[in-house]
């Protein structure tokens, strides 16, 4: 079963980048201090950053394992999977991974235990 980013997300990060493009065009054609330069166009870089990482994710669910472009688990190691409003969680025994929401998160199977070691 694979995954995508919800579309919404897309398309706010989509408009958030057009709309950005022409200040920061404009603010580059300025006369300013090279900092700020570099804040703005770092943040702008990691605005297109973020549209492609929601381009191109998808989450791949086989038989036995979970996979995306950053990393692979055991569907065993998932203990819980969180669906949130911009964030995707998913925690295993020995990392948290935050993502894009994803579309159908809900069929991951995870176990939730509320016993404390």
């Amino acid at each position: 079963m694979v995954m995508r980013v919800k579309k919404w997300y897309k398309l706010l990060i989509l408009s958030s980048v057009i709309s950005s493009t022409p200040v920061v065009l404009y603010l580059f054609s300025l006369q300013l201090s090279s900092l700020v330069l570099f804040l703005v166009m770092s943040s702008y870089a990691g605005l297109l950053l973020l549209l492609v990482e929601s381009l191109i994710l998808k989450l791949e669910v086989s038989n036995s394992e979970l996979s995306t472009i950053y990393f692979s688990v055991p569907l065993s190691d998932i203990i819980e999977v969180e669906d949130g409003l911009f964030a995707t969680k998913i925690r295993t025994r020995w990392r948290v991974y935050r993502l894009p929401p994803m579309e159908n998160i809900h069929m991951i199977p995870s176990k939730t235990s509320k016993s404390r070691f």
